[in-house]
């Protein structure tokens, strides 16, 4: 059986660029002062964590809220919405393989994904990746994330990745990184 992991933020759309440009008003439900909210702002749009002992905080919240947001938002790339289809109608299971929340953002990510015609057969939240590939017997991830794109060929993961300058550090001898979609399919019909 062929099947393949495909994440979607910066990979199926251009999350980042919409959490770049979007403006997002103080308002009194975040719980937090406006100088809280403007710092918090930045770092959530830097892509910066707020350090914490705690895994749910203020910020993770908010954090949280302010991605809810651009989730919709998010144009999908249309070279990505062609590999998917081909992808389905050449025989490939396909799971989308998120860090996303999907207790709390399920519905809006099904619905982004049926509204732009990305076919999935599973819809799975993963925070470590690797490990999920590793564990479901899954060969191939295309992601953006540079722990997987550094890590995944030590656990027999083949990892794709969409080349953007936070990937000018990579210096893994089997990860591929390519400026369209079309060149991942001469790499998994080898």
């Amino acid at each position: 059986m062929k099947v393949i992991a495909v994440d979607i933020d910066n990979v199926l759309n251009n999350f980042s660029d919409t959490l770049a440009k979007s403006t997002f008003a103080f308002k009194d439900s975040y719980g937090l002062s406006l100088e809280e909210f403007d710092n918090y702002l930045d770092l959530v749009k830097h892509d910066v964590f707020a350090k914490s002992e705690f895994l749910t905080t203020k910020f993770s919240d908010f954090r949280h809220r302010i991605h809810e947001q651009c989730y919709p938002l998010a144009q999908a790339n249309p070279d990505g919405v062609q590999f998917m289809n081909w992808l389905k109608a050449n025989g490939w299971k396909i799971v989308i393989c998120t860090k996303r929340n999907l207790r709390l953002t399920g519905e809006c990510t099904k619905k982004w994904l049926l509204d732009n015609h990305i076919p999935y057969d599973y819809l799975i939240t993963a925070l470590n990746k690797i490990v999920f590939c590793k564990l479901w017997g899954v060969p191939y991830l295309i992601d953006d994330d540079l722990l997987n794109i550094t890590y995944a060929e030590r656990y027999g993961i083949q990892i794709y990745y969409p080349l953007m300058a936070k990937h000018s550090s990579v210096v893994s001898q089997t990860a591929k990184g390519f400026t369209r979609f079309e060149e991942i399919k001469q790499w998994i019909q080898e």
